[in-house]
């Protein structure tokens, strides 16, 4: 079973599927998929330093600070989630270029950073109603797969652990998008 990752603040206490939980998908509308209303995304990467390097990419100095979770869940921590996948899910991948010629896409219309754009194509592809999400490149690094499941219900969750400083997979996405760790 393929195994996808997840960084998120995390509560001890809550419902995995509740503020604070592993599979909990919040409120959308920022996101390159986000379509509210017709549907949720919870975004994953098949690599624990990928989904590192997705939600902590953006300093460019790595401290205790970007750890600790965020003030609407009070005494949250950034964790990380690991899940499996069947081996059969289907989600549609974006990094074939057949796939992306029969979606009549191109590999700039996935990157694009104009968001009304990768969520028309997004929505396309969920109301065709055979995929459960969608993959393509991560921005960060192309190594990496980023993810972005609208259906969840096969999703089992392994593990959860409280990210530190000095977590492998946290050092290897440092190294890799080259970010400094301040201890």
């Amino acid at each position: 079973m393929p195994v996808v990752y997840r960084v998120f603040p995390f509560l001890r206490e809550a419902a995995a599927d509740l503020p604070g939980g592993a599979r909990y998908v919040p409120p959308q509308g920022s996101g390159r998929l986000d379509n509210p209303g017709v549907f949720s995304v919870l975004y994953v990467s098949d690599a624990a330093s990928g989904a590192i390097a997705e939600v902590f990419g953006r300093f460019p100095e790595w401290t205790p600070a970007i750890l600790r979770g965020t003030p609407a869940l009070i005494g949250s921590e950034q964790a990380l989630a690991s899940f499996r996948l069947p081996d059969d899910a289907p989600i549609c991948n974006l990094d074939d270029p057949i796939q992306l010629g029969q979606l009549g896409l191109r590999p700039s219309d996935v990157v694009s950073r104009e968001y009304s754009r990768t969520r028309a194509w997004a929505l396309r592809i969920y109301q065709e109603r055979r995929w459960i999400g969608v993959r393509w490149w991560s921005y960060y690094d192309p190594q990496w797969s980023s993810i972005g499941l609208w259906d969840i219900r096969h999703l089992v969750l392994d593990d959860v652990r409280v990210l530190r400083l000095d977590d492998a997979a946290l050092v290897e996405a440092s190294r890799t998008i080259v970010r400094r760790i301040v201890l």
